[in-house]
């Protein structure tokens, strides 16, 4: 019977509960697609970011994050690899060193950032050495591979670098770097063996790599490197906690996961997710003051009604709830449909993606990391089920107070005034 009269009264003024079930609607579905693209944005963001020369996990030597240096260096590369594989199969680690140096062709010189790479394992784990940066020439893998009969080692190098030193595939270029042991300055010729380019002007223009082995040679540090990044298939998920986890197993070394390596990209993935729940926000404060027009302007135009319930020997729990169940069912009606219209939008940009690119007519660039041109949409199953759940529950506290004044109001006083 109270179900019954609550629906009735939902349907008795149909205007007004069409117009505040769309208002709930239109918000809840716009929340879980801006829920989506946002998670899959920073999803595609920590991904490029760990890809371009970063990784899940940095493994280096306590002193090298304040002064990278070449006498903070690790030693022993190869067995420190295999003691972290060890820990856990799902590990790739890689090993690089990196310095300061100067490349010359001819008459250009350009100060630069150096780094010594495994070809073979950076071909599967950096997007710099990935085929699709490669816009002329080949990877270092790929050149090291043919190289038998070359007579320098290969180079790649950033787009708009060798556009600067005016360089072709094949030109030869000359690298100067200071030693470890501080002796006069060392060089080495190298041949262009490709040009990348990322988008980014810092790596397009001040970056290049060669083999490890190459650059270990020049700067006369056998068997040491810079850092050595570590890959999990497991994703971006949970790596703070794999960092802890391998700080515990080696104390001497400072482990840092994604988040500490690389601030900037975190301060941006951060601020972003900020936006977002700023948004959520707004979402939860449109269907609260929604719902409660709803049911404010219901007990106004109803307090005649109520007050002949009760005359009529109803109780005063029985108004209430019958207010209650009003808001209950629009609230559920509206977010089940919000719901199917808001996952219907997520199945289309999960599988077609959203292009930024063609959207905004360039493409984009945050924490120092330039966005893919399409964006996927994720959602965490976890986060929406709060999300409904929250709204649910908002509902009836916005509910609750009207519902109990107009179980509780006198029927003289309410006949009165109505």
């Amino acid at each position: 019977m109270i179900h019954k009269l609550a629906l009735r009264n939902l349907l008795r003024n149909k205007r007004r509960s069409l117009l505040t079930s769309l208002i709930i609607v239109f918000a809840f579905s716009m929340m879980i697609l801006f829920m989506g693209l946002s998670d899959g944005g920073h999803k595609a963001m920590i991904d490029i970011g760990v890809r371009m020369g970063l990784g899940h996990v940095v493994v280096q030597h306590p002193e090298y994050r304040d002064d990278p240096a070449l006498s903070h260096l690790l030693d022993n590369p190869e067995q420190l690899k295999q003691r972290l594989k060890a820990t856990d199969a799902r590990l790739t680690p890689v090993a690089r060193l990196r310095s300061d140096a100067l490349i010359q062709a001819g008459r250009h010189g350009v100060a630069l950032t150096i780094s010594g790479v495994e070809p073979l394992l950076e071909a599967q784990v950096s997007a710099i050495a990935d085929d699709k940066a490669i816009v002329q020439g080949e990877t270092l893998a790929a050149f090291t591979n043919s190289a038998t009969l070359q007579r320098l080692s290969g180079i790649v190098i950033g787009e708009t670098l060798a556009q600067n030193l005016e360089v072709r595939i094949g030109d030869t270029v000359t690298l100067t770097v200071k030693p470890a042991s501080g002796g006069d300055l060392a060089r080495s010729a190298f041949e262009v063996a490709g040009i990348f380019k990322t988008g980014l002007h810092e790596l397009d223009t001040f970056w290049a790599e060669v083999p490890i082995d190459d650059l270990q040679a020049l700067l006369e540090v056998p068997d040491q490197v810079s850092q050595i990044a570590l890959y999990t298939s497991a994703g971006s998920d949970n790596v703070a906690q794999l960092a802890t986890a391998l700080t515990a197993q080696f104390p001497t070394l400072d482990i840092l996961p994604w988040q500490t390596a690389a601030p900037e990209l975190y301060s941006a993935v951060t601020l972003d997710a900020a936006g977002m729940y700023l948004l959520m926000l707004i979402v939860y404060v449109v269907v609260a003051v929604g719902i409660l027009n709803t049911v404010l302007m219901s007990t106004f135009r109803r307090q005649k009604e109520f007050s002949m319930m009760i005359a009529l020997g109803a109780r005063t729990s029985t108004v209430t709830q019958v207010v209650l169940l009003e808001a209950i069912y629009l609230s559920a009606f509206s977010l089940t449909i919000g719901l199917v219209l808001g996952l219907w939008g997520h199945h289309h940009f999960a599988t077609q993606g959203l292009d930024f690119k063609e959207v905004f007519g360039t493409a984009m660039e945050a924490g120092g990391v330039l966005l893919p041109e399409k964006f996927y949409s994720t959602l965490e199953l976890s986060k929406l089920s709060l999300s409904v759940l929250f709204v649910f529950v908002l509902t009836i506290l916005v509910t609750l107070i009207p519902a109990i004044r107009a179980g509780h109001r006198s029927p003289v006083a309410a006949s009165q005034e109505s």
